[in-house]
């Protein structure tokens, strides 16, 4: 369970489940109460009247057969106390069909419905019987010589006998059926007590698992306070705040898209402050430049007046040298302005579709001879796919020059080596490596190397690697560097892709229109 959504989704399943089996048990128990007091409600009490009732009328009726013969003549008696019996005993028959009708268990009224079954088919039986006896009434001593009224005596006996059986079976059911509800209705108080006691105790382990699951979802969300502390802290400028990557899954990602924003908006600002100090350095220069170049214009060549007036004089030797340095100094420092004022009149590139391979090897062809002279081999190694790249190509190749004369410049202060240029596909992007195996740069040189006015070269000026940075950033594009001292540095320009069609669109590329 990693992931935040899947803790609080368990918790709360586990807490689901946990009431989905106290309602099932709670209903359960409720159902199996309610089918004792329907049993006892529906069935047993009421059959428990009925079957006293049925003994009680097959006992007067058993007890009229008993008295047979009398005096007065019993036949509406028995005919009626016959018809109470049966009555009574349809009464308790139809509590059974009642009972089917609620589905209780069958096997809970089995012997019930054996002994009325009994009880009706004797009653069937018996009927014979009746009408011989009834047929023959009234029955006197003069009856007895009498065949029909010997035959009715004959039925009389049968039926004393029969009903006397009949008064043991209704004397035994309902012996039962009163047992029987004695003894379920304490059951049914103790099944009442024990749901009860179960939905408590079922309940309090619901309240119980429901606080636990609050507390895990508090637990596993307390990252985000950590996360909402950092928010503030960078909404109050202080963007180097970072979070501990850890927790549930998304919490983790958050945090790390976080820490990603609050990197990207370090590095924004650093953009945002180099740029401002870039303008404010470039208006300077500007301003700077245009005082200094016409002084020095004049000096180089009031200069140059100077070394051909010493022509002949007494110390011509000496004076030319010092003119010489003269110049070599104004020259120096006119470079430097130039390179003021192409800093502060840096105009926005012209993005076209280019290729960089020819645009490469042109590069290597221009400064080949200036690096073998000083003892550096260059290597070009040049993509398969010949990528094509949006970028204003001048502009690049200044950045590659600029890339170069650092590199060539480490490989000699190591006493030689290589500088390779290497160009590939990255994705979306096209990727010039600019690669050597020089004295390398020191660790707590690289978060300051592209800053302005920052050089370690005695008399660098410290805008190079700034402009080359600029113009890389104005094409959409990344400069990234890679060092380790004595091993070398790798500087990687990543500038977007085009396509070839864009390219052919155009006209094709300034070597193809050159050739």
């Amino acid at each position: 369970m990693r992931t935040l959504s899947a803790r609080i989704l368990l918790g709360f399943a586990a807490l689901t489940i946990a009431f989905g089996v106290i309602i099932g048990t709670v209903v359960a128990n409720m159902t199996n109460l309610e089918g004792g007091m329907v049993l006892i409600g529906t069935g047993l009490v009421p059959l428990a009247f009925a079957a006293n009732d049925l003994d009680r009328k097959q006992e007067d009726l058993e007890s009229l057969l008993e008295r047979f013969p009398t005096e007065t003549n019993p036949r509406q008696d028995l005919i009626r106390k016959r018809r109470d019996r049966d009555l009574a005993i349809g009464k308790a028959e139809s509590i059974l069909e009642a009972l089917d009708a609620v589905e209780i268990d069958p096997s809970q009224t089995k012997v019930a419905r054996h002994d009325l079954g009994d009880l009706r088919t004797a009653a069937g039986e018996n009927g014979a019987y009746y009408e011989q006896l009834i047929a023959a009434m009234p029955l006197g001593a003069a009856a007895f010589l009498d065949e029909k009224h010997r035959a009715s005596l004959g039925a009389l006996q049968q039926l004393r006998r029969r009903e006397h059986q009949s008064s043991v079976k209704t004397r035994l059911l309902n012996e039962r059926t009163q047992n029987r509800v004695e003894n379920i209705a304490p059951k049914l108080t103790a099944a009442g007590h024990q749901v009860r006691n179960a939905t408590v105790v079922l309940g309090l382990v619901a309240v119980t698992l429901g606080l636990l699951t609050t507390i895990w979802v508090v637990i596993a969300l307390r990252p985000l306070r950590r996360l909402r502390a950092a928010a503030r802290q960078v909404a109050a400028g202080d963007y180097a705040s970072r979070i501990p990557e850890d927790g549930p899954t998304e919490v983790a990602e958050l945090a790390r898209e976080f820490n990603s924003m609050g990197l990207a908006v370090e590095e924004r600002e650093r953009e945002l402050v180099r740029s401002e100090r870039l303008a404010a350095v470039g208006k300077m220069a500007a301003m700077i430049t245009h005082e200094v170049r016409n002084p020095l214009s004049s000096i180089g060549l009031n200069t140059e007046l100077l070394e051909e007036e010493l022509v002949g004089s007494a110390n011509e030797v000496e004076a030319r040298g010092l003119c010489r340095a003269i110049t070599h100094e104004v020259d120096r420092l006119t470079a430097i302005t130039e390179e003021y004022l192409s800093f502060a009149r840096l105009p926005k590139p012209k993005i076209a579709p280019e290729a960089v391979n020819p645009m490469v090897n042109a590069l290597a062809a221009f400064v080949r001879q200036d690096l073998a002279q000083r003892k550096v081999e260059l290597v070009v190694a040049l993509g398969d796919d010949d990528p094509i790249a949006l970028v204003d190509a001048s502009q690049l190749r200044q950045c590659l020059i600029n890339l170069v004369r650092n590199a060539s410049e480490a490989v000699v202060a190591k006493g030689g080596g290589h500088v390779t240029l290497r160009t590939r596909r990255s994705g979306e992007r096209v990727a010039i490596d600019v690669e050597d195996d020089g004295i390398g740069i020191a660790p707590d040189v690289l978060p300051r190397l592209f800053d302005s006015f920052f050089s370690t070269k005695e008399g660098g000026s410290g805008l190079g690697l700034a402009l080359t940075k600029q113009i890389v950033k104005d094409h959409g594009g990344d400069l990234d560097v890679k060092s380790v001292v004595g091993q070398g540095t790798t500087f990687t320009v990543s500038v977007p892709a085009g396509t070839a069609i864009a390219l052919h669109g155009r006209g094709g590329s300034d070597a193809d229109q050159a050739e």
